[in-house]
């Protein structure tokens, strides 16, 4: 009979690749996961992988086994998530991921909060562009722009952020702004890579001259003089450097997501990080949404 943990492996290894790959998704090294899979070949007596241009490709013998491996894994899962479910207790590990920006404005302030009522709960923060998957148990939460549409995934709106396109002081003495939004001919444009946001896209007559999927480095690129950026409010209205263009027009809105599995929405630790969070969230709601006038900060015309 094959151990969980080498099916575990095994799935990993599929999805990602790489032993490396496969060992950062599971916490171990890549040797433990080499080993893992040596394992399980000696145990099924067949070849599982064959090693193609630096990737881990399955045979064709091991291709019938993907299903019910992923089969082993999904029963698996739902026993794991019915018993964290069942957990009400305000102890143990939580796993969250979001973006880098809205870990420095809802997330670490709400787990500061957290840590105060409830020592006894780790935390694992997972920040970055890449998505991870809830019902694999890769997070047991999530903050993120995206609502999902994956079953048994539950969510609900937090907060809203508002965006408008910016340029720095340096930028817009070199050329000046233009005089609506819609056309950005003769200027250079920086944008989100990768988004569904279509406010954040360039006019088609905008040079694209910079793509990121990190709002932080977007705000930086802009402060260097770059190009014009629809960047959000709460981060670019503190860079003195930035001038908000057209502040009269209305602002664009991004809402901002908390993603969890159905079956652990009643987790005693879940819930404690839900209730501060929300509570941030409604804290820095002002900010977020960019209530504050910005007229002292339009450009010269």
């Amino acid at each position: 009979m094959a151990d969980w943990e080498d099916i575990r492996t095994f799935l990993a290894v599929t999805r990602a690749g790489t032993l490396a790959a496969a060992g950062r998704v599971l916490g171990v090294d890549y040797t433990t996961v080499g080993r893992r899979i040596r394992a399980l070949e000696r145990e099924l007596g067949i070849t599982l992988f064959e090693h193609v241009r630096d990737r881990y490709v399955l045979t064709e013998a091991a291709e019938g086994l993907r299903e019910a491996a992923e089969r082993m894994e999904e029963g698996a899962l739902a026993l794991e998530r019915r018993a964290l479910g069942a957990d009400r207790t305000l102890t143990g590990l939580l796993k969250i991921a979001t973006t880098d920006a809205l870990a420095q404005i809802l997330v670490l302030p709400a787990l500061q909060t957290l840590h105060e009522r409830h020592p006894d709960i780790r935390i694992i923060l997972l920040t970055g562009g890449a998505r991870l998957d809830i019902t694999r148990r890769e997070a047991d939460l999530a903050v993120r722009y995206v609502r999902p549409d994956a079953g048994g995934l539950v969510s609900r709106r937090i907060g809203r952020v508002a965006a408008a396109f910016y340029a720095s002081r340096d930028y817009l003495a070199r050329r000046p702004a233009p005089a609506r939004r819609g056309s950005l001919r003769g200027h250079d444009a920086i944008g989100v890579e990768g988004g569904v946001r279509t406010w954040s896209q360039p006019p088609p007559d905008a040079r694209d001259v910079l793509r990121a999927n990190n709002m932080s480095a977007l705000v930086q690129a802009a402060v260097l003089g770059l190009g014009i950026g629809a960047l959000h409010c709460w981060m670019a209205d503190q860079r003195p450097e930035l001038i908000r263009l057209w502040p009269d027009e209305p602002l664009e809105h991004d809402d901002v997501y908390l993603v969890l599995h159905e079956d652990v929405q009643r987790t005693g630790r879940v819930r404690a990080f839900v209730e501060a969070l929300e509570q941030r969230a409604a804290d820095v709601a002002p900010k977020l949404e960019a209530r504050e006038p910005v007229g002292r900060r339009r450009p010269a015309q």
